[in-house]
């Protein structure tokens, strides 16, 4: 009895342990992420956003490849572009740096359409002050440039480093002390570097440099992810198409990123106080590089899922209606919203239109702050009556805010209406659908009850085609209107 007392105790363990795992979602790595500008910063940037273990909580930008002020409408336009708008960025001060050679064809980098000449930033050393204060989890600070921001923030604040959990910096020569981020602020560098706080170093392998190929760009390409395609597209546009085909471009601050993902790839080396000097490592180093950021790239098919190893799109496994918009739909608008409205319009019992419309406003508002589910807690407007009350399917769906979870609230304090309030840590936005929409399904569901009669057989079939037009034809980034709100 003992001994079968023991097996089911150990039994439970393991399925304790393996529901643990399997359940976690979670970003595995919380970051701040300084960038001076540079090709290489672009690169490294996009990997990061484009994998669901990895959650940038700011970025912020130094002196370098650019001027603080003109790297930050850089990032941000990347980040719009994504649509993550909800990433701060913050400007770092001006340290009088001589421009380096390469800042004329970091100035021609097209990281995303320019944004009003009126946006402002927030300072560096307070939005990292801010963001590690905002954190539950130990931080780690990704320098891609210098290390004024951070110096900065520590000398205002210096119990901050105790929320610091490393600091991943490349630097490009094996002694500390040599590099060009080192010389772009030696005082920081200096005082960042004798602080306590672990710093891996990262930097090339000495005389075997990785460049940056038109064959791996092709391999890049291939990556159906838009992170990829920017990649892709920068580097085969000018300035960098000549720089590509001359060479020049190595993998030099994007080893910050596979050093991160994939650390059995680097061997390290004491560098003084807290600090260790990493550097590719091992037989065919370039290759394994290569291989570790299109993997990172890729990121995890499973990164959603509990019970899937990835998600179905086979056109046989759909119902005959449905089939057809399936490759439309995932083209259009992602492989997480197809996932989300196939799973809510099973939920729902049947295809419907607000329920869509939720799935859709949930992607977007998880979109926006760059997170994945189970992370976002939201009140929902749609009140408890169909249709509109429809719509919270579609948000616990698309943003793993169940009420098994808590996360989700119905207010039914004012009158039901499409719209919602997400909050992700300290920061909230609404999210409303748009009233030319609103109205367009009301007019289209009143047209099939004049049809067809309300409730019936032949109307219940003109919602479901109706509900599959919208679903492919209606994009979350135009159909709501998005307003940030004070928490």
């Amino acid at each position: 009895m003992k001994l079968f007392l023991r097996l089911v105790a150990a039994a439970w363990c393991c399925c304790a342990a393996t529901g643990l795992n399997a359940h976690s979602g979670k970003a595995r790595f919380h970051l701040i992420v300084d960038t001076d500008g540079a090709a290489d910063d672009l690169r490294t940037i996009c990997m990061l956003l484009g994998n669901r273990e990895a959650e940038v909580l700011a970025i912020t930008t130094s002196e370098g490849a650019l001027e603080p002020l003109p790297a930050a409408r850089r990032a941000a336009a990347l980040l719009a572009e994504f649509h993550h708008e909800g990433i701060p960025v913050g400007a770092g001060r001006r340290t009088g740096l001589p421009a380096p050679p390469w800042r004329a064809h970091s100035e021609r980098i097209v990281w995303g359409a320019p944004l009003s000449d009126t946006l402002r930033f927030a300072g560096a050393r307070e939005l990292i002050l801010s963001a590690l204060a905002g954190e539950e989890e130990p931080v780690i600070f990704v320098a891609l440039g210098s290390l004024t921001n951070l110096h900065d923030a520590l000398e205002a604040d210096p119990s901050a480093a105790n929320r610091i959990g490393r600091i991943v910096w490349y630097d490009d020569t094996p002694q500390t002390g040599e590099g060009a981020n080192f010389r772009a602020d030696r005082r920081a560098a200096s005082a960042v570097l004798a602080s306590g706080i672990p710093v891996e170093i990262v930097s090339e392998a000495a005389g075997e440099p990785i460049p940056v190929t038109r064959r791996w760009l092709d391999s890049v390409a291939c990556v159906p992810t838009v992170y990829a395609r920017k990649i892709a597209a920068t580097h085969r546009a000018a300035p960098l198409a000549r720089l590509v085909d001359e060479g020049h471009l190595r993998a030099w601050d994007d080893l910050v990123v596979v050093r991160l993902f994939a650390p059995e790839a680097f061997e390290c080396e004491p560098a003084g106080g807290t600090a260790v000097l990493c550097r590719p490592a091992g037989d065919d180093a370039a290759g394994r590089v290569r291989a570790a950021a299109l993997t990172v790239l890729r990121g995890k098919p499973d990164a959603e899922s509990r019970v899937f190893y990835g998600f179905p799109a086979e056109p046989g496994l759909y119902a005959a209606d449905v089939a057809p918009w399936i490759d439309e739909a995932i083209a259009r608008h992602g492989p997480s919203e197809w996932r989300a409205a196939v799973l809510t319009n099973e939920m729902h019992g049947h295809l419907g239109i607000y329920a869509t419309i939720g799935v859709k406003m949930g992607i977007r508002a998880r979109e926006y702050f760059n997170i994945g589910v189970d992370d976002i807690r939201v009140v929902t407007r749609a009140g408890n009556r169909p249709p509109v009350s429809c719509m919270n399917d579609g948000l616990q769906v698309g943003t793993g805010a169940s009420l098994g979870h808590g996360l989700i609230v119905v207010d039914t304090c004012a009158p039901p209406r499409p719209e919602a309030r997400f909050t992700f840590k300290d920061k909230s936005i609404r999210l409303a659908l748009k009233p030319a929409y609103a109205e367009r399904i009301r007019r289209d569901v009143q047209r099939g009850i004049a049809l067809h009669g309300d409730l019936t057989e032949p109307y219940w079939q003109y919602i479901r085609e109706l509900a599959l037009k919208y679903w492919c034809e209606f994009d979350r980034h135009e159909i709501f209107d998005l307003t940030p709100e004070a928490h």
